[in-house]
C-alpha cells in the first residue's frame, strides 16, 4: 500500500510545482532556461542566498534593478526542501521583465522570464533572502510535520496580532517577540510567514510572522512584549 500513497503524494507535488512554475504565463515573449544547475540543500537550510545568484547569473538580470515580488519554500518533515520558488522583478537590456526562478524535489534550478510595461514598488531581494537564510528552521515548533515558508510584500495597511500568529521582528535570524504591528495605509511591507503543514488549518499559536527592522521601521505602532 506504500508504494501507490507514495506515487500519490509525488504526484501531486509535481502539479503543484507545475502550477506555480506557470504564474508567467506561457507566450511568445517568455523566454525558459531549464535544467541550470544543481542546487545544494541541506536539511531545514534551503539555500535561498545560493538560489539568488543562480537566478542573477543565469537570467542576465540587472542586478541593481531588482525588486522581491515572493518567495515560497516547501519543506519536507525531515527538512529537505521540496520546492522553492523565488518570483522577482528587474530590469534586463533597458526592459522591465518579471523572473521566477524554480528548485524541484531533486534541487534542479529552472527560471524563466517575461517582458513588462508597468513599474513595480519593492525592495531588492538580498536582505530579505539573508534574512530567511539565518533563521534556523530546525529551531521551528512542529518541524517534523514539514513547513511552508512565504515571504511576500503587503501594502494598504494592516493590524497584526496573537489572532494572526506568533509576531516577531527579525535580525540576523534573531526572533523578538512582538505584540501587535500596525502599518498605515502608505506603508509598504513584507511578511515572512511560517506555516506547519496540518491536514486541519494550523492554530495562531502555531503560525510565526516575522518582520524585518526595516520592514517594523514603516509600521505606524508596534507593540513588544
Amino acid at each position: 500500500m506504500r508504494r501507490p500513497i507514495l506515487a500519490v503524494i509525488v504526484g501531486v507535488i509535481a502539479v503543484y510545482a507545475c502550477m506555480h512554475f506557470s504564474i508567467l504565463p506561457e507566450a511568445p515573449d517568455v523566454t525558459r532556461i531549464e535544467n541550470i544547475t544543481h542546487l545544494e540543500s541541506l536539511a531545514y537550510h534551503p539555500a535561498v542566498l545560493d538560489l539568488w545568484e543562480i537566478a542573477v547569473e543565469s537570467t542576465d538580470v540587472e542586478n541593481e534593478s531588482a525588486v522581491l515580488r515572493k518567495l515560497e519554500v516547501d519543506l519536507a518533515g525531515n527538512g529537505a526542501a521540496r520546492v522553492i520558488w523565488l518570483y522577482f522583478y528587474g530590469d534586463k537590456d533597458g526592459e522591465q521583465h518579471g523572473y521566477e526562478a524554480y528548485v524541484g524535489p531533486g534541487g534542479t534550478v529552472s527560471a524563466k522570464s517575461q517582458k513588462f510595461n508597468f513599474s513595480v514598488q519593492g525592495v531588492h531581494p538580498l536582505e530579505l533572502l539573508r534574512e530567511v537564510d539565518a533563521i534556523a528552521l530546525e529551531d521551528i515548533p512542529s518541524r517534523d510535520r514539514g513547513m511552508r515558508l512565504l515571504v511576500n510584500p503587503n501594502a494598504y495597511g494592516d493590524h497584526y496580532n496573537e489572532t494572526r500568529g506568533r509576531l516577531y521582528e527579525v535580525s540576523d535570524g534573531m526572533f523578538c517577540p512582538v505584540k501587535e504591528v500596525t502599518f498605515g495605509p502608505d506603508a509598504r511591507w513584507y511578511t515572512i510567514t511560517i506555516t506547519p503543514h496540518r491536514e486541519s488549518p494550523p492554530s495562531p499559536g502555531e503560525i510565526f510572522i516575522a518582520f524585518t527592522r526595516q520592514d517594523i521601521a514603516a509600521a505606524g505602532c508596534v507593540v513588544y512584549g
